[in-house]
């Protein structure tokens, strides 16, 4: 896609950790310490939209070096299934990383079926050592407590303002 026709929240969102605005110095280290261990548990991210749930996701896949072919992005608000997890999900984790595991990204996690949710929840469980779920949501409630208890929980709120304001003043100059 052309520069000229990418929107500019998109063209500019942080791709290195070290551009990325984090909600305090706590997170920083938690995401900073993944990346140096180079292994992640499974993911939970939550909060409104807008706060970096995303973006801080695709840092981790970037700054860990893991594969393309190791990445599957899933979003549960198009496709949310027991047939997808099942389908989808399942035969990705089955079959071999390039990398040292596979990583599930379930954008809008919050909209899977509960059904759906169940069979994610043994997924987990079952391929813990070939894959990390990566799950982000808005609605943190509407995640089942088996799954919830099953990932390491980070909520994002919107970002302070002095913070937004000098990473636009860098992308401008």
């Amino acid at each position: 896609m052309s520069d000229v026709i990418k929107l500019w929240a998109i063209k500019h969102r942080p791709t290195k950790i070290e551009d990325y605005i984090f909600q305090d110095q706590n997170q920083k280290l938690s995401f900073l310490r993944m990346i140096a261990d180079q292994s992640i548990p499974h993911l939970l991210l939550s909060g409104v939209q807008g706060t970096g749930k995303t973006t801080i996701a695709k840092i981790l896949i970037n700054e860990m070096n893991i594969d393309e072919m190791d990445v599957i992005t899933i979003n549960a608000s198009d496709e949310n299934s027991v047939e997808v997890i099942r389908d989808k999900i399942k035969s990705f984790v089955l079959s071999y990383a390039m990398s040292k595991f596979k990583i599930v990204h379930l954008e809008e996690a919050d909209y899977l079926t509960p059904n759906g949710q169940a069979v994610l929840r043994v997924l987990m469980e079952e391929y813990a050592d070939n894959a990390r779920f990566i799950l982000t949501c808005n609605y943190e409630h509407r995640i089942i407590p088996a799954i919830r208890s099953r990932c390491q929980h980070h909520r994002f709120k919107t970002s302070n303002k002095d913070d937004i304001a000098e990473y636009v003043v860098k992308i401008l100059a």
